[in-house]
């Protein structure tokens, strides 16, 4: 009994096969049926030839079936698949007791050839990034610059190929290689503070806004950032140009022995903040010491600022002095409209602070000589002790005698940790801001803005900063609290106080601070030509009163600035 079911079972099978290889041939298939159908039937046949070999060992009993033969048939469709069918003959073959297994041998398939494309790897880019550097006051400054060259190329595996210039230099090489489409990929100068302007103005400058989140996870001051905001005139708006990281402001230094001469209060605490107070105080400090020192008349002043020549040159220092005067007068012309000159409080303050120069230049309590003062010439004139105080646009003057005579810094001078103001509350700072420039047209401008990053770690920069010696100051409120160097100066070195450089940790701290007005503005504001001090010098000088001083500056320094002001309302349209 269970060998006539196999027979049923096998005899079954066999039937089904044969069906589904008649109805492939019978029609044209897909290729995805053709396949389909093709492994049933390979299934099928395999199947049956298992089936058969039991059938085949029953072949030696009487009651076993005869053995059915099977073949395989290859045929080639028009749709050039192949196709296998199990073909069952209507013979009978008379059973033997020998297991016949007939092999047909699988078609040679033809080769498919397969051409696999690999990329090539693609290059590591690793420069020379061109870096433009102004060069420093001290050696170890520009010995830092190269030790941040070399570890950045050890840690990033990124050349950087140095240039360290003097200031101007380094401007007008930078200025000459964007104009013939070759610039710097980076830069740094200080001097871009106010000519920077010009650069974003002419569209050379890379939008680097990717990099200002990186400066604010270390604390830079939220009105830095106002002021690397920029116009670019090709692009017809406004970016950010360049990464702030460091800020100067003016310094007001003072000769303490000098006023201890004269029989004044030496402390920075004991000098009156009143704008009207602190003038009369250096007045006075002038007026006592001449009387205790014929032999100082003449030859040594109370107040040497500001600085009123270099106009049209380098104004520089005479601007952030004039400014500050202006500005502690109540001078905001910094608008949503732009910038503005000409209301009713500018116009006054503009007058004030003019009036205010004018009659201590002509009651004799500046130097004859600082009519043609240029930026470096107040530092002359306090180093000589021919002036009892000096405010300088860098705290250059004290570190001068820190090298020259450690005595003079820590004992003889002091600085002023607030400034004076004709407001009745502590005068405004107002700060440079310096960054790192990327050029839009440079070459390696993507590996700079690696650059920037990694110098922008609290530690790297904190290590350049102290290098340049008090040259300037951290822009990120993170690095001044991490080092107690900012907040305790030359202290940590020779153990004595520092007089000079905790002051300016000091007044960033408690402010009020806000940008310089010209980085404000955001386009060329042309302090070159400094109508502020064209004033002073005409009212001197000139023949001119103070209204038509003030009134003609206004209205040149409107002109000058009408272009851009005209060419930026075609941009919000």
């Amino acid at each position: 009994m269970k060998r006539k079911k196999r027979f049923i079972y096998l005899y079954t099978y066999l039937k089904i096969a044969k069906k589904m290889s008649s109805v492939f041939i019978r029609r044209r298939v897909s290729r995805r049926e053709a396949i389909g159908t093709a492994a049933k039937v390979a299934i099928g046949v395999v199947v049956a030839g298992v089936v058969g070999g039991v059938a085949g060992y029953y072949a030696g009993s009487t009651t076993a079936p005869p053995p059915i033969r099977t073949e395989t048939v290859t045929r080639t469709v028009t749709s050039t698949q192949t196709v296998t069918q199990t073909v069952t003959p209507s013979v009978t073959v008379t059973p033997t007791p020998t297991i016949t297994t007939v092999t047909t041998p699988k078609p040679t398939p033809t080769p498919t050839i397969t051409t696999v494309t690999t990329p090539a790897p693609t290059p590591t880019i690793t420069g020379p990034i061109t870096m433009y550097f102004e060069k420093g006051w001290y050696p170890e400054e520009d010995e830092a610059k190269k030790l941040l060259v070399e570890r950045f190329k050890k840690e990033k595996g990124i050349t950087i190929d140095l240039s360290i210039f003097a200031e101007e230099d380094a401007h007008k090489k930078t200025v000459a290689g964007c104009m013939a489409g070759i610039p710097p990929d980076i830069g740094f100068v200080r001097m871009w503070d106010w000519l920077g302007q010009d650069l974003a103005w002419k569209g050379w400058l890379e939008d680097i806004a990717e990099l200002i989140d990186v400066a604010k996870e270390i604390e830079v001051f939220d009105w830095c950032f106002d002021a690397a905001y920029l116009w670019d005139a090709v692009e017809g708006r406004r970016k950010y140009c360049f990464v702030p990281f460091a800020i100067d402001t003016v310094h007001f230094t003072y000769w303490k022995d000098l006023l201890s001469e004269a029989g004044m209060p030496t402390e920075p605490e004991e000098i009156p903040l009143g704008f009207d107070e602190f003038t009369n105080f250096w007045r006075e400090a002038q007026d006592r010491l001449w009387k205790v020192r014929p032999d100082y008349r003449e030859k040594v002043y109370g107040i040497g600022w500001p600085s009123l020549g270099g106009i049209g040159i380098n104004p520089g220092d005479g601007w952030a002095q004039i400014a500050h005067i202006m500005c502690w007068y109540g001078w905001d012309p910094i608008k949503p409209e732009g910038f503005v000159l000409d209301t009713p409080e500018n116009i006054q303050a503009f007058k004030s602070a003019v009036k205010w120069v004018v009659e201590q230049y002509q009651a004799g309590y500046m130097p004859k000589g600082i009519l043609e003062w240029a930026s470096p010439d107040n530092n002359k004139a306090f180093h000589a002790k021919q002036i009892i105080s000096v405010f300088n646009a860098s705290m250059s003057i004290p570190l001068y005698w820190y090298s020259a005579d450690k005595t003079a810094y820590f004992e003889l001078s002091a600085s002023l940790p607030r400034m004076p103001s004709a407001q009745g509350r502590r005068g405004l700072n107002l700060w440079h801001t310096f960054g790192w420039y990327i050029f839009k047209d440079a070459k390696y401008k993507d590996l700079a803005k690696q650059f920037v990053k990694w110098f922008l770690q609290p530690e790297i920069l904190n290590f350049y900063m102290k290098a340049a010696g008090g040259r300037m100051f951290p822009a990120s409120k993170m690095v001044l609290e991490m080092d107690p160097y900012w907040r305790e100066g030359k202290a940590l070195i020779d153990g004595k106080k520092d007089p000079h450089l905790p002051t300016v940790y000091q007044r960033l701290m408690e402010g009020p601070n806000k940008p310089f007005i010209h980085q404000l503005i955001g386009y060329p504001p042309h302090i070159i030509d400094c109508p502020a001090l064209v004033a002073c010098q005409k009212v001197i000088t000139g023949g001119y009163s103070v209204d038509e001083a003030v009134k003609e500056a206004i209205n040149t320094w409107k002109e000058l600035l009408k272009p851009y002001e005209e060419k930026i309302k075609t941009f919000k349209k």
